[in-house]
């Protein structure tokens, strides 16, 4: 995992948000950490999530290209 997202995860949550995400592990049954596990287990699976992400590599890439033509025909 990038350090950067591992740190995101650490993020401290407002007390607000906090409050939401107890509500909501509790209505499912599971401890917070449980809960939040599955959260960002099942968003990192996500199929659109997938797609989203090769679409934005695929737009750097082009850019990229387009760049290096660019910086050739000067």
């Amino acid at each position: 995992m990038d350090l950067a997202q591992a740190q995101a995860l650490s993020t401290p949550l407002t007390a607000a948000e906090h409050d939401q995400v107890q509500r909501a592990a509790a209505a499912v049954g599971q401890s917070v950490e449980e809960f939040v596990r599955a959260v960002v287990l099942g968003a990192a699976a996500d199929p659109l999530f997938a797609a989203l992400e090769q679409a934005v590599d695929t737009v750097v890439a082009r850019a990229a290209d387009e760049q290096i033509r660019h910086d050739y025909t000067r």
